[in-house]
């Protein structure tokens, strides 16, 4: 659009745009004795011609410009809209002015973000609303970059191989999801997404477990607003019926490590005896077993919740320990717990079969934790005490492991010794007694097992 910087006499301001021109002309207009500058905008519209007249040039120059772009784009009759009509179109194209927008986009836009909204909800209070959550970001991520960070970061801090592979798989899967800018994450997308996954509510539950531990990261690494968090609160969880507490019989830890791997005794040792965890067990070293203080450390860098704790050796663990014990190195040299189950339940199947008896041994999952957690708990009659040695709540103590056994087949569980040295040989011999009673429940006969430790 082009356009001289103001009239001169006799000669009009002309308003050009493509094939079209308008024409402000300047004169002179006598009110009560006074005379004032007057600017006329003249042009035709069709075979009609239009005349107005102002005492401001900006505003001629305002209307002649609405004119010539209208009379351009062949909307004439855009022209004829009554004043009220006419300044507000003014004024519209004056405040998009700054913002370089153009009318008709700026109110198609409008228009469909509105209908984006929840009725009663206006644009002021959504604008407001995402401002308030992106002030708090300092970095923006799309949550597949995140998924990738928080790995690495794991990785640094030394997780186990285990955990980083469990944590790959899940974190993994959802970036793949979700490969959207974390800050447009809303507790919304995260039910839809916890709602369609096609697996046990108990899988739900870890899956969800780990996207809050990413979704936190997030939050302290200033990717995301701290908002995300409640509502991740707000996302319903599924209900996890609570599955049985198993756990060993004494006559089963004893049949366990007469029948054993050498290799694996400790194993059952710090399992049965302590209640370590397979990946405590695993991250265990021989300097953080003291015989002379009878007790282990599991350290936080070893321990589940990253808490220190120690927990007492009994006698029995201290008599099997003895010959095993160590200056250093690990306790267990294993690539992962998956094997342990499937090199001692084979293992004691092996006796059986060999002794004649057809029933056969069935691992519990954590079974050796929720032994000692149920014996020891058994003895103290203490929650809280149980707690510190497990690395649990005491409320988990509570709610799992109360009653499910008495004092006298704890204190039974904690006096299973080793098998003594036969004289003149160099290995130890072991000879098992299994109770009748509990032989008989298994449908075994009532004898005794030899096995060999090295």
């Amino acid at each position: 659009m082009k356009a001289k910087s103001s009239p001169t006499p006799g000669k009009p301001l002309e308003i050009k745009l493509g094939n079209v021109t308008v024409k402000i002309y300047t004169g002179k207009n006598l009110v009560n004795g006074t005379t004032y500058q007057q600017f006329t905008l003249a042009y035709y519209d069709g075979a009609k011609r239009i005349k107005k007249r102002f005492s401001d040039l900006e505003e001629a120059k305002q209307e002649a410009e609405l004119a010539v772009t209208k009379l351009a784009n062949g909307e004439g009759q855009v022209l004829r809209l009554t004043s009220l009509d006419r300044a507000n179109y003014l004024q519209a194209l004056e405040t998009l002015r700054p913002r370089g927008r153009q009318l008709n986009l700026a109110v198609a836009e409008y228009a469909e973000v509105m209908k984006l909204l929840p009725p009663g909800v206006s644009l002021r209070e959504a604008v407001t609303d995402f401002a308030r959550r992106s002030d708090t970001v300092r970095e923006s991520r799309t949550v597949p970059q995140l998924v990738a960070e928080y790995i690495a970061a794991k990785v640094k801090a030394g997780k186990s191989e285990a955990h980083l592979r469990d944590m790959r798989l899940r974190m993994t899967r959802f970036g793949g999801v979700f490969q959207i800018p974390v800050v447009q994450l809303t507790g919304k997308m995260l039910q839809t997404w916890l709602d369609g996954l096609t697996v046990a509510n108990r899988t739900k539950l870890n899956e969800f477990r780990h996207v809050r531990s990413l979704l936190n990261f997030a939050v302290r690494r200033k990717y995301a607003p701290r908002d995300l968090l409640d509502e991740l609160g707000g996302v319903e969880r599924p209900e996890v019926t609570a599955s049985p507490t198993l756990i060993f019989s004494p006559a089963d830890l004893r049949e366990l490590f007469a029948t054993a791997p050498a290799s694996l005794i400790p194993w059952l040792i710090f399992g049965g005896f302590c209640g370590l965890r397979s990946a405590e067990i695993l991250r265990l070293d021989w300097r953080d077993v003291n015989l002379k203080r009878r007790f282990v450390e599991v350290t936080a860098d070893n321990a589940k919740t990253a808490q220190r704790r120690l927990v007492p050796l009994c006698e029995a663990a201290i008599a099997w320990l003895q010959p095993l014990a160590q200056s250093d190195g690990r306790v267990v040299v294993r690539a992962g717990d998956h094997g342990v189950y499937y090199d001692l339940s084979p293992a004691v199947n092996r006796s059986r079969l060999a002794a004649g008896l057809k029933t056969k041994f069935k691992w519990k999952r954590n079974g050796l934790r929720h032994s000692f957690c149920s014996y020891r708990l058994a003895i103290t009659q203490d929650a809280a005490k149980t707690s510190l040695e497990a690395g649990n709540s005491p409320q988990m103590i509570f709610r799992h492991y109360r009653e499910l056994t008495t004092p006298d087949e704890a204190q039974e569980w904690f006096t299973i010794q080793p098998p003594k040295p036969a004289e003149g040989v160099g290995t130890i011999t072991a000879t098992t007694t299994f109770e009748p009673q509990a032989a008989a429940d298994r449908g075994e006969s009532v004898g005794t097992r030899t096995a060999q430790s090295h």
